[in-house]
């Protein structure tokens, strides 16, 4: 009976597999492609959404700021501004190490902004931290706790109404009532601070506390 060739399926099934292997990974590549460009889109539209979020807010920040020296040219507000100039001013200070640190300059116009309850409120402000100061200067004497206080504090606010006042004389507005009002607060303000100091000067103290002859 002759020999008759008989062909395994064995070795006709790697060939198929192999194509299907190459079939499988063309079919990998292109998906990982798809994968990357979806990536790369989706990484393009948060860059436009990131670069949009940031104009929107230089927008708004543009806008607040025009509101406000409109507002200021108008005459209004010129308190909100006096007083944020003077906590900033002692903030300032403070972050250069002179007391440690500072407090939150944010500013919700109050009911009352005259010249009397803005410089309350800045004397309040700024007073508020001499126990801090003491703490951190505790070699020094009382008096001398206080003097270097006064120097540091009064230095702030010098610069903070320096500051308004150039502000306003840029808008051309710093004459008449908003002038007036600007001179009146500082004057209280330092009318303020001293009273702060005489009020805990301790050689005032020590006089009251001598019985007269």
């Amino acid at each position: 009976m002759p020999n008759t060739a008989v062909v395994s399926d064995d070795k006709k099934q790697p060939v198929k597999a192999d194509n299907h292997g190459q079939t499988v990974s063309a079919a990998a590549r292109d998906k990982t492609q798809d994968v990357g460009t979806h990536g790369q889109t989706v990484s393009a539209i948060a860059n436009k959404k990131s670069a949009y979020q940031a104009s929107q807010q230089l927008m708004n920040q543009t806008i607040l700021a025009a509101q406000e020296e409109v507002s200021l040219s108008s005459g209004d507000n010129s308190m909100a501004l006096l007083y944020r100039s003077a906590i900033e001013a002692i903030n300032q200070e403070l972050a250069a190490g002179q007391t440690g640190t500072g407090m939150s300059t944010s500013y919700e116009a109050p009911e009352d902004d005259s010249p009397e309850a803005t410089a309350e409120r800045i004397v309040s402000f700024a007073t508020q931290f001499f126990p801090l100061h003491q703490q951190q200067h505790g070699d020094m004497s009382q008096d001398e706790q206080l003097e270097s206080f006064m120097s540091v504090i009064g230095g702030a606010i010098e610069q903070g109404f320096g500051d308004a006042r150039d502000i306003l004389g840029g808008l051309k507005v710093l004459q008449g009532d908003i002038a007036d009002g600007v001179d009146q607060t500082y004057d209280l303000v330092q009318q303020g601070l001293q009273a702060f100091r005489e009020r805990l000067s301790p050689g005032d103290d020590a006089a009251a506390a001598t019985p007269e002859a």
